[in-house]
């Protein structure tokens, strides 16, 4: 039987960068910002705390590394 090829690539989800998003991570890089205490990243945690009303909260790259903290954190690594 095997498995058939896709003819064209199949996005799961298509990168898209706007005038925004390119003016922030121009900001990061030129102020050598590209870290997890970035003061940007601290503002959209704080936001977002403030949104669904809870005390601590934590931006992550990726993911798979919010399943990660999710389970160490639930006492199961």
């Amino acid at each position: 039987m095997g498995i058939k090829k896709f003819d064209k690539k199949v996005w799961l989800s298509s990168p898209t960068m706007h005038e925004l998003e390119l003016e922030y991570i121009k900001e990061a890089y030129d102020t050598n910002w590209m870290s997890t205490v970035e003061i940007n990243i601290e503002e959209i945690e704080l936001l977002i705390r403030e949104k669904i009303g809870c005390r601590y909260g934590v931006a992550l790259a990726t993911g798979t590394e919010a399943l990660h903290l999710m389970v160490k954190l639930a006492g199961n690594f």
